[in-house]
């Protein structure tokens, strides 16, 4: 094997090679865009939310 072979992504569907760029899937990540944060923002705020309640509950049936 050559280190070119792991260079290329076949797409089967399209019957050609593409270059491979690494780290593609991580860069989607870095910079996301203000929608995505605000939808990570209100993910994290119902699932705190969650969570509290659910210790709340907790707390209230241990003491009874």
């Amino acid at each position: 094997m050559s280190e070119n072979d792991d260079q290329k992504l076949v797409s089967e569907a399209a019957g050609h090679s593409l270059p491979r760029e690494k780290g593609t899937f991580v860069e989607e990540y870095q910079h996301p865009t203000t929608h995505q944060m605000r939808i990570v923002g209100q993910r994290r705020t119902e699932a705190e939310a969650k969570l509290e309640r659910q210790q709340r509950k907790a707390r209230e049936k241990f003491h009874e």
